[in-house]
């Protein structure tokens, strides 16, 4: 199962070295080919779309800015409702959600399901990337950032973080490599741009570079209490990796434990505002909350709550300090703060109330991102085109941007990315005929989009997938209608029973009435299980149904990305996005890239594929009455042959793009 071919897609092997052209951050020139005809991304309520950034020299800004992102590393809404709960007792009761604006924000990445890297980099320069890369676009050339542009427009600039100050997501906003893990490079590119404030953790990593600069480092609370401008730089190293959880520091310090003092985050973003603020042209300020992802990952519910309320504690405080600017006599600032997260961690669901001071029932999902939205809260007007949208993660770098330049604000143009969210893949090219429901929870598949460019083929099915039950499966035939592969073939008999997708493929009872229609791979997720394109996931990927992609009992996992759409994933009741046929937008997508099925990377021109999507069981036996094209039966589901009399057809290209 694990051969050469799952190589061909990763971003790393494909991208040797990094060129030496600074790109500019200030426009949003997309390098994705986009079909012809089909939408290339995210349209806004308000404002003027292009661009994410002027064409020309940027206007000289007129007064002081202040200009502030939080970053809740991990944090999804149910982090922000359990912060609440913890801190209040109370849920919607936290000072983010007390701002003017709020919206959500999709997070996922050209790789499929973000890390922070990838996340960071997205709203540090407007650009999609691949995971692991920071500063760098999809082809591996470093972007200007924020903290750049702020900078080179007079700003100070300053970033706090719980973690360490090397970390994927301050070093998206500082750094320019090819991978969140050369630790080498990281140190080497911060100690040559170090910012006018840096306060956080890293002290193993960094301090002994740091010691041979002109700047004033300093390591413990007292010292940052009594810290003063005097022109140079301002480091502090209060950890030698992370800074401790909040859980972990009250406990030592009620126990008399030897755990070090380190400042709290409040404490860390007031200090960095008093020293930014004294700039005369303003200041840009990044500030993480760290170790709410770390909470999340090890499904600590002792600790993440605790996380998300000294999060929301630090929004509070820089809050009030725009609140103050704006009631103080001829106050020029004009304050910008956008507080969001890199992506949703551990797939959190707070099930039960809890009084002040207590730790909320808590769920968990699993122990590694997800695709889920992510809150955007908002203060300052440039805010408000998120106020109550639901936007790629690009605009959070796009009203930076405007805050930054005091320029009209231009919605970015998104690439194709696989997050679940299939309209901009164009029209449906099947929708259901009649009422399906399937397994316990609520599932249906309700309209089938395909389309296919430079990179591979793209599937959306819209729709509604119960978690940790039944599968959808994407059956792709790459020569329609040539008669070869699985049903056309007699020679292509399944017989592989190790893992789970395997075994469901095996295990399907498939027959049909079309001349010349066989299929080659399959594209398929049980339970809603989603991949990035580095990964191999019993549960989720594309598989070789035909001997040029493996053999019939050990079908070979080939390179690909599946994701969920945010509120398209049933828990055993109905999903947040289910109703009645054809109403749902978003579901399952996946993009089949071209080089894990062909070996010059792209099908020959005039190329015709064909698609089908079925619902099946976990174990392939049970089929549902769902399929796209619809089955011509309503029955209920059974053991029975599923006939395919339909399949949906795209030609394409030279360059793999769909054919108008």
């Amino acid at each position: 199962m694990y051969n050469d071919p799952m190589l061909r897609y990763l971003p790393l092997v494909l991208l040797a070295c990094r060129p030496t052209v600074m790109e500019t951050g200030q426009t949003n020139t997309q390098t994705d080919t986009q079909p012809t005809g089909k939408d290339s991304g995210d349209s806004g309520d308000s404002g003027d779309s292009g661009d994410s950034g002027d064409s020309g020299d940027p206007v000289t800004p007129t007064h002081p800015r202040a200009v502030i992102l939080f970053i809740g590393d991990g944090m999804g809404f149910e982090h922000v409702e359990g912060a609440g709960l913890y801190a209040n007792g109370e849920a919607g009761s936290t000072q983010m959600e007390a701002m003017p604006w709020a919206g959500r924000i999709r997070t996922a990445s050209l790789t499929g399901y973000t890390d922070s890297a990838a996340a960071a980099t997205a709203m540090a320069t407007g650009q999609k990337t691949y995971n692991a890369y920071l500063g760098m676009n999809r082809d591996g050339e470093p972007i200007q950032t924020l903290l750049e542009d702020a900078r080179a427009h007079g700003m100070a600039v300053g970033l706090v973080s719980t973690d360490t100050l090397t970390g994927a997501t301050p070093s998206a906003f500082l750094v320019h490599v090819l991978s969140r893990y050369s630790s080498d490079e990281i140190v080497a590119e911060w100690l040559e741009n170090v910012p006018d404030v840096a306060l956080g953790g890293g002290r193993s990593s960094l301090q002994e570079g740091m010691s041979e600069l002109d700047i004033q480092l300093i390591s413990t609370p007292e010292e940052l209490q009594g810290i003063e401008s005097d022109g140079r730089p301002v480091v502090g190293l209060f950890a030698t990796s992370t800074l401790p959880y909040v859980y972990d520091a009250q406990t030592s310090a009620k126990t008399g434990g030897t755990l070090e003092v380190t400042p709290t985050l409040t404490e860390m973003v007031e200090s960095a505002i008093g020293l930014l603020s004294e700039n005369d042209q303003g200041f840009f300020l990044v500030v993480e909350g760290a170790r709410i992802d770390h909470a999340s990952h090890g499904n600590a519910t002792n600790k993440v709550h605790l996380e998300t309320a000294a999060f929301d504690e630090a929004v509070a405080s820089a809050v009030a300090w725009a609140q103050a600017q704006e009631s103080a006599p001829e106050n020029e600032t004009e304050v910008t703060i956008l507080v969001t997260a890199d992506h949703e961690c551990g797939g959190l669901e707070v099930t039960g109330t809890s009084e002040a001071g207590e730790t909320p029932t808590t769920d968990w999902r699993w122990g590694d991102h997800t695709n889920a939205d992510v809150p955007v809260f908002g203060y300052g007007t440039r805010a408000a085109v998120l106020d109550g949208t639901r936007q790629d993660n690009t605009w959070v770098h796009s009203v930076l941007y405007s805050a930054i330049h005091q320029t009209d604000w231009v919605a970015p143009d998104v690439p194709f990315v696989v997050d679940g969210w299939t309209e901009d893949l164009g029209d449906p090219v099947a929708i259901q005929s009649h009422d399906t429901s399937f397994g316990s929870g609520f599932n249906q598949l309700d309209a089938l989009r395909i389309t296919a460019d430079t990179d591979g083929i793209w599937v959306g099915v819209d729709g509604v997938y119960e978690w940790e039950d039944n599968a959808v499966v994407v059956l792709i035939d790459l020569d329609y209608p040539s008669g070869t592969g699985l049903l056309a073939d007699p020679l292509v008999t399944l017989d592989d029973t190790e893992g789970s997708l395997d075994g469901l493929l095996t295990s399907l009872n498939l027959s049909t009435t079309l001349d010349g229609l066989g299929f080659d791979v399959a594209v398929a997720a049980i339970g809603g299980k989603e991949i990035r394109s580095s990964q191999l996931h019993e549960e989720a990927g594309l598989r070789g149904l035909h001997s040029d992609w493996g053999k019939n009992n050990d079908l070979w996992w080939l390179p690909t990305i599946t994701n969920f759409d945010d509120g398209n994933i049933s828990k055993a009741t109905t999903a947040p996005d289910a109703g009645a046929t054809g109403t749902t937008v978003g579901g399952f997508e996946a993009m089949v890239p071209w080089t894990s099925l062909f070996p010059d990377g792209l099908p020959a021109k005039g190329t015709t594929f064909a698609v089908t999507t079925i619902m099946v069981n976990a174990t392939g036996e049970n089929a549902s009455n769902q399929a796209l094209p619809s089955y011509e039966s309503s029955e209920a589901p059974g053991t029975e042959p599923m006939v395919i009399r339909d399949v949906a057809t795209q030609t394409v290209d030279g360059t793999g793009t769909v054919v108008p």
